[in-house]
């Protein structure tokens, strides 16, 4: 049942920013996806199927500012994107959402005991990066390392499971590594999901700055031709020095092309693929472009408006900021993102759980959109009416609200801005370039609400734990809104810990409320998962909970 009150649709159908902080660990028995367009459209084929080569050509918002996943400017989708064809992970996604052990790597992942949490990795004898050297148990003990927290200096995006390990060892040879754990992790499959070499966390300034312009020590089905930072491509080619099965395709291409201008591309040949969102306009016309059909899955990306809640900004007054959030009605945001997409989709619930896992519970009674609520308690704040907007000691209560400089984005602050207006609330609407977006506004809380995405991993409680870690001078984790929640980390330290599947939804729905209490940031809505894609494109496209697959993808015979 849906708590939140359903409006009538305002104008404009909007995509707000996809940004990503993605990857940490997991337990495939706590990943339960009950949904039903979660298996991938992909358009799967046999291998034999598919002619030999070709190009995949996939637009991208911007270039990473940084090849290193790990590190927390280079934590965006894009550059995940990059590392499932260029480097190693021990587990990838399956269709249903399930973690499995990539077998190209490792021959085997195994819990070996839980008192104390022993993990043992076996590595493919085959197994090597791009410079020759084998891969090895140093490799994984060198990322755990810049990873634990131990060593400040390495600018890491998320500490989560790392820190909870006391040892990585050398096992029976160099291909074998050992963890010990110093604390249960129950999320322990999502660590090296990618796995960067020891030439990245040999020392923080390796870890930091060395992958600035591109990764130089690769291993995988594609290894990196060229990167053109004036064109804004980055142009993957076949690895022929792979062990495994070869990639069908000879090259893949990430080009950074405006959402505006991708339907255009796609009609006259240019890319192979787009991502609808919530994109009308992109969604018509895909629908009405010959040698093109749209694919559709449920994928792990939703909407939300982060908060200001920094000491010093006007919504770390948390009744102000509650009286905000109250203020904004997440299924009209939904029916106008997604509903001539997806009818009839209801607006997220949950902070950490996503929709469609059987731990997802809709919590938003905890803190629901009422205007009239909002309006008192804004006058009991002092925040009076004066004309259409409210005022306190002659200062007008004004937002600023940072979106993307796109139609999309533009649209959603749209939508927002009049449901604020409603109670009085005025915003400043500043619509930035998407490749300033997180570099300039996001990460320095250079905001009083922004709107963007999150992608979600297959682990959803400890892939949200640095959304919510407790701000500590300028390290705030994916904190961006640097909004801090009494008794929230109590509640991760059990969770994380927590082995038993229901007892971890029942401490991710005790945190999820707690997220609702204070009005840490407010969930909108999901992710369409639609896709416009050529139709003879094969085992790629709107992927759902699985991974990418560009080993796998190439174009019918």
């Amino acid at each position: 049942m849906r708590f939140r009150g359903k409006a009538s649709t305002l104008g404009g159908l909007v995509l707000v920013a996809a940004m990503s902080i993605t990857g940490c660990a997991g337990n495939p028995e706590s990943v339960r996806p009950e949904h039903s367009l979660a298996q991938p459209d992909i358009n799967q084929q046999d291998p034999t199927a598919l002619r030999d080569g070709g190009d995949l050509r996939v637009p991208i918002d911007a270039l990473p500012s940084n090849f290193n996943p790990k590190q927390v400017d280079g934590a965006r989708v894009v550059t995940y994107q990059l590392a499932e064809a260029i480097l190693p992970s021990a587990f990838l996604d399956t269709a249903d959402g399930v973690p499995a052990v990539n077998r190209n790597f490792f021959d085997s992942i195994e819990l070996v005991s839980t008192d104390p949490q022993v993990v043992r990795y076996v590595i493919a004898e085959k197994a090597a990066w791009s410079n020759g050297r084998s891969l090895s148990w140093l490799d994984l003990r060198g990322h755990w390392a810049a990873l634990n927290g131990t060593d400040t200096g390495y600018e890491v995006n998320n500490h989560v499971g790392y820190q909870d390990v006391a040892q990585v060892e050398r096992g029976a040879t160099d291909k074998e590594a050992v963890l010990t754990f110093a604390k249960p992790f129950a999320d322990w499959q999502g660590l090296f999901r990618p796995l960067v070499p020891v030439e990245v966390t040999e020392n923080a300034e390796a870890f930091n700055k060395s992958w600035l312009d591109g990764p130089a020590v690769t291993s995988g089905p594609f290894e990196v031709a060229s990167i053109d930072t004036t064109a804004k491509v980055v142009t993957l080619r076949r690895n022929t020095q792979w062990w495994a099965t070869p990639a069908t395709l000879d090259r893949v291409i990430f080009r950074v092309l405006a959402p505006a201008a991708r339907a255009d591309e796609l009609a006259n040949g240019g890319i192979d693929l787009y991502p609808i969102g919530g994109d009308i306009d992109l969604f018509t016309r895909a629908k009405s472009m010959p040698g093109v059909e749209i694919r559709q899955a449920t994928e792990r990306r939703a909407g939300q408006l982060t908060f200001n809640g920094a000491a010093g900004s006007r919504l770390a007054d948390e009744r102000l900021r509650i009286a905000v959030a109250q203020a904004i009605d997440p299924q009209q945001v939904t029916d106008v993102v997604v509903g001539p997409i997806a009818p009839g989709t209801e607006a997220v619930g949950n902070h950490i759980v996503p929709p469609g896992y059987a731990g997802y519970q809709d919590n938003s009674s905890t803190l629901p959109f009422d205007p009239e609520a909002v309006k008192t308690a804004l006058d009991g704040l002092g925040w009076v009416l004066d004309g259409a907007t409210r005022a306190k000691d002659g200062e007008r209560l004004n937002l600023r609200f940072v979106v993307q400089a796109t139609p999309t984005g533009r649209a959603v602050s749209g939508v927002i801005a009049e449901q604020l207006a409603q109670v009085g609330i005025e915003t400043t609407v500043e619509s930035v370039p998407v490749d300033r977006f997180q570099s300039s506004y996001l990460q320095p809380g250079n905001f009083d609400l922004i709107a963007f995405e999150w992608t979600k991993s297959p682990y959803p409680i400890s892939h949200d734990r640095p959304v919510f870690q407790e701000p500590v001078g300028a390290k705030a984790g994916n904190n961006f809104g640097r909004v801090s929640v009494p008794g929230i980390q109590e509640l991760y330290d059990r969770a994380i810990a927590e082995f038993d599947t229901t007892q971890r939804d029942e401490l991710a729905n005790e945190i999820d409320v707690l997220a609702w209490k204070y009005a840490h940031h407010l969930p909108l809505y999901p992710e369409s998962g639609a896709y416009a894609v050529r139709s003879d494109l094969a085992n790629y496209g709107a992927r759902g909970l699985g991974a990418y697959g560009f080993a796998q993808a190439g174009f019918m015979k």
